[in-house]
């Protein structure tokens, strides 16, 4: 009975080691044909996820208008402008800026200083297509400015068109105070990394007067942030020469 059940078991034992070694044939068939197309699927998705999904360098930079700082100590005045962009997608950025003047006005007609601040907010597109390591930008950009300022009416002349005599100066001590403006402005500008990260650039906007305060017998010839304003047009020009730094993540 022993010697029938042993002889069974290895029976039954070599056949299923046949079966086995079968599947284990047919298995290493499929895989030696199916590493290769999985390989290969594999190294299609590495690089088409390196193409579709680069990754994006976020940039932030810091600036400071030197040009209409220099400018205002030449002309007994004081301003103070700063600004900060930062690109959001691709080659579009958003402009920050935020700035303080303190300007003296001194013509035939009036004297006076205007001391306020201005806020500007807007968004820029850099048209320049870099080579290689290049970090250059020409952009064209649009803000919106909001103005508060206060006006000190130190001495002014009556006008007076074809008078003989010059017309006589009227000393005063006169405030105007919590005056607004806003407006538009357009512009371009260029900005060339001298050193690394470190810029030089000017840009040159036309602005447009949206609306600002009415002062009875007085006329607004100066706004903070949009510097002279023209008495026959709500339209203003400008320039600025700044410095800046720029920080990369």
């Amino acid at each position: 009975m022993n010697k029938n059940y042993s002889y069974q078991f290895f029976k039954n034992l070599a056949a299923n080691l046949k079966k086995l070694s079968k599947i284990i044939l047919f298995l290493s068939i499929f895989m030696s044909f199916s590493n290769p197309i999985l390989a290969q699927q594999q190294a299609d998705s590495i690089v088409k996820d390196s193409i579709i999904k680069p990754k994006q360098t976020v940039k932030i930079r810091l600036g400071f208008d030197a040009g209409k700082y220099i400018w205002a100590k030449l002309n007994q005045s004081e301003s103070y402008d700063f600004y900060i962009d930062a690109n959001f997608y691709k080659s579009y950025f958003l402009v920050l800026s935020y700035g303080q003047e303190k300007h003296l006005t001194d013509n035939n007609l009036l004297n006076y200083h205007t001391t306020g601040n201005y806020y500007k907010i807007g968004m820029m597109y850099n048209l320049y297509d870099n080579w290689l390591t290049m970090d250059n930008d020409i952009d064209v950009g649009i803000n919106y400015g909001f103005a508060r300022f206060d006006y000190l009416l130190h001495s002014y002349r009556i006008n007076q068109p074809g008078a003989i005599f010059e017309p006589e100066l009227v000393v005063i001590k006169q405030a105007f105070n919590n005056n607004t403006a806003q407006w538009l402005e357009l512009y371009t500008q260029v900005q060339v990394e001298i050193v690394k990260h470190l810029y030089l650039g000017y840009n040159v906007g036309v602005k447009y007067l949206i609306n600002y305060s009415d002062i009875d017998n007085f006329t607004i010839t100066y706004i903070p942030g949009f510097f002279n304003r023209n008495t026959y047009s709500r339209f203003g020009f400008g320039m600025q020469y700044f410095v800046s730094y720029r920080l990369t993540f």
